[in-house]
């Protein structure tokens, strides 16, 4: 166990996010429930590693703890979620050494060193703060252009580390963000050739990227060195034309689409897939990813980009679920193919709203987080297929609904009830409430997790009219253009219908329904391409 435990440090009560696109903190939460949370934080911090078995999957109990009671459940479920972790979970031991500054990279990504790393965070994090500890050791220059590659590892493991210390950003828990920097010092750095020494370079070239006149101003822009005397770095390719355009990241997900040189990996082993895809393609899905613009002497910028991942991510996720459900005749009710590894954009794009304004001292090192955020997301995007986003269809459809109901017979409203006793609105005035009270009694992790993201962007994003984005073709004047086929279909009710899909997918336990597991067949359209992949999943239960 980690040996300098101090409970009034470590173990505060949840705060109010640090940003106003972080997800809301539900009514519900109470003294018992924050007490409960609390005492199980202390305990997981106390007895267990951070993987729970030899291949490296990661602990979800505090993830799931921190969701549930962030969405107002009562201490008895918070527990009775933790005991049902408790049961798979690895005892943490004593590191053969402690970390220091002098041996801090000696034992990267060495799993037998997470209580090391868990002590020397904490020490550090008691002194200086939180916000300073993952700016100096995530993002920094100094940790990143050596072979240390800590954005690398935060950002590897299906983005675990980065969801685990993004509770720590958005609740203030200095627990959650020592452990998440721990598990980033054990973890490999998988997506290390996405961020090479020359992407840093790109980004740190500019003395101030909030400043249009500043030298390489344009590198903040376009993430590629465009300095005075124009280069090329062999890697990347010439820059592209300096210019006033906007480049959104829908367009960047559709040139990704549609992209038939990003072909699937030629190993397909479910552990390593994305990893295997990074190796193949690393070049050109950083290429996409560098040029997407983030211009910081817009005012407002920051938010704009954090949505413009946020929408992407659910995109991803949802339309591409249920695209492949109605090409494959998938499924009953629901029609939906809730891909494990998508879902994790989603969970984690709940986080970056948080830690952007953790880290708001450092353009560079925002910049740095939201282009690096985007390369692992379309990674995540080419390894599963590349599936379809038939955005169009989507939004017209009957079962992707924006007015999901329970499946339990509803009740009967008094003839005194707005809009009417015989009137379904009447009987299930808001359809988000039933999906949260079964998801959060769910024992999955995920879905509680998922859900309060995709809450959070309908709250946030949920008035979005149809027509905000959109090829220039179809698009007002005044809307985003994208070049994102069916783009101009996209409005704020997607996240209702993309959680009302995964909620149904998922069972219904509060309702009656069975639980179910995530999907993890992939969007793979040759039949011996999906038997290959379907050989190389992993048994039960899965990260």
């Amino acid at each position: 166990m980690p040996s300098n435990v101090d409970t009034e440090f470590l173990f505060p009560s949840p705060s109010l996010p640090p940003s106003a696109l972080s997800p809301y903190q539900w009514p519900g939460i109470s003294p018992e429930s924050t007490q409960a949370l609390k005492d199980v934080l202390k305990d997981n911090h106390k007895r267990w590693h951070i993987f729970f078995n030899e291949k490296g999957y990661h602990n979800h109990a505090m993830h799931h703890a921190i969701a549930i009671w962030s969405l107002g459940v009562n201490g008895s479920v918070i527990r009775s979620g933790y005991e049902l972790h408790a049961k798979e979970q690895r005892a943490t031991y004593e590191s053969p050494e402690p970390i220091t500054e002098s041996n801090f990279e000696k034992h990267l990504g060495d799993e037998r060193f997470y209580d090391a790393y868990v002590n020397f965070y904490t020490d550090f994090a008691r002194k200086y703060g939180i916000d300073k500890t993952l700016e100096t050791f995530i993002f920094s220059k100094k940790y990143n252009t050596g072979s240390a590659e800590m954005l690398s590892r935060f950002l590897s493991g299906l983005l675990h580390p980065m969801i685990h210390a993004g509770y720590g950003a958005e609740f203030s828990l200095p627990v959650m963000l020592v452990e998440g920097l721990a598990s980033t010092s054990v973890h490999q750095a998988s997506v290390s050739k996405l961020l090479p020494k020359t992407f840093f370079d790109s980004i740190w070239a500019v003395a101030d990227p909030t400043t249009p006149n500043a030298p390489g101003y344009i590198s903040s822009v376009t993430g590629t060195i465009r300095s005075a005397a124009s280069y090329v770095i062999p890697s990347f390719g010439p820059g592209p034309t300096p210019s006033n355009e906007n480049v959104h990241a829908l367009t960047i997900l559709a040139r990704v689409a549609a992209d038939s040189k990003l072909s699937l990996p030629k190993d397909l082993d479910e552990l390593n897939i994305v990893e295997n895809t990074i190796a193949e393609h690393s070049d050109l899905i950083r290429d996409y990813a560098m040029q997407w613009t983030i211009d910081l002497s817009q005012p407002g910028e920051i938010s704009r980009k954090v949505e413009e991942l946020s929408w992407m991510a659910a995109i991803i996720y949802g339309i591409a679920g249920w695209t492949w459900a109605q090409q494959t005749k998938q499924g009953a009710e629901g029609d939906f193919n809730a891909d494990f590894f998508f879902v994790h954009l989603v969970t984690s794009s709940a986080f970056i709203p948080s830690i952007v304004a953790r880290i708001s001292d450092s353009p560079h090192s925002q910049i740095s987080f939201l282009r690096s955020y985007l390369a692992v997301a379309l990674s995540l995007y080419v390894s599963r297929g590349r599936p379809r986003l038939d955005i169009a269809a989507f939004f017209k459809s009957s079962t992707a609904t924006a007015k999901p109901l329970p499946i339990h017979k509803l009740p009967t409203p008094s003839k005194d009830a707005l809009p009417g006793k015989d009137e379904a609105e009447g009987r299930v005035p808001d359809p988000w409430l039933p999906i949260v009270q079964t998801s959060i009694v769910h024992p999955d992790s995920h879905l509680p997790k998922s859900i309060r993201s995709l809450a959070s962007l309908g709250s946030k994003f949920g008035t979005t009219p149809a027509g905000t984005f959109g090829s220039p073709e179809v698009s007002a004047e005044s809307a985003s253009k994208t070049e994102l086929p069916g783009a101009e279909y996209l409005d704020g009710t997607l996240f209702i219908r993309v959680a009302g899909l995964t909620s149904a997918r998922m069972g219904r336990v509060g309702q009656g329904e069975p639980a179910h597991n995530w999907d993890r067949n992939g969007f793979y359209e040759d039949p011996e391409v999906a038997e290959e992949a379907k050989k190389k999943m992993q048994e039960l239960p899965v990260d």
